[in-house]
């Protein structure tokens, strides 16, 4: 293995360990969105399984930004955060909830090609309305 080899290595573990801890940020402002009461429901659809999912969001305030990049295109030194909680209820009663932050839910049909077709299209719907949605998820 090369120097610069292991080099590259460094970065995608970097990588991989920021975007983890991006995840368990965005969980925990999820959990604390929902204790508050400040997400609300922008999609709701039914698969063939008849899982009931539902598609919320919320947005958290003022956040330190510690990326320099967006802080120097920004300019601020925080920033609002869109979270969106798609939460799916099964006819066991059984219900699972994940947590995105914008860009990794409008990524994430991405990572369903190939695979759950059904799932792929209603995550795509979801984003459609997201993107149509105009009205303020803040609460204030």
């Amino acid at each position: 293995m090369t120097k610069r080899d292991v080099e590259m290595q460094a970065y995608r573990q970097k990588f991989l360990a920021q975007e983890a801890q991006q995840k368990s940020e965005d969980v925990g402002y999820a959990l604390e969105l929902l204790l508050n009461d400040r997400f609300r429901p922008f999609h709701t659809s039914t698969t063939s399984d008849r899982g009931k999912h539902e598609f919320l969001i919320g947005v958290v305030k003022n956040l330190p930004i510690n990326d320099i990049s967006r802080l120097v295109r920004g300019g601020s030194p925080t920033e609002d955060r869109r979270i969106i909680l798609w939460k799916t209820t099964f006819e066991s009663g059984e219900v699972i909830a994940s947590a995105y932050h914008d860009v990794e839910f409008r990524s994430s049909p991405s990572k369903l090609d190939g695979q759950a077709p059904e799932l792929k299209a209603l995550l795509q719907e979801a984003i459609r309305k997201l993107s149509t949605d105009t009205s303020s998820p803040d609460f204030s």
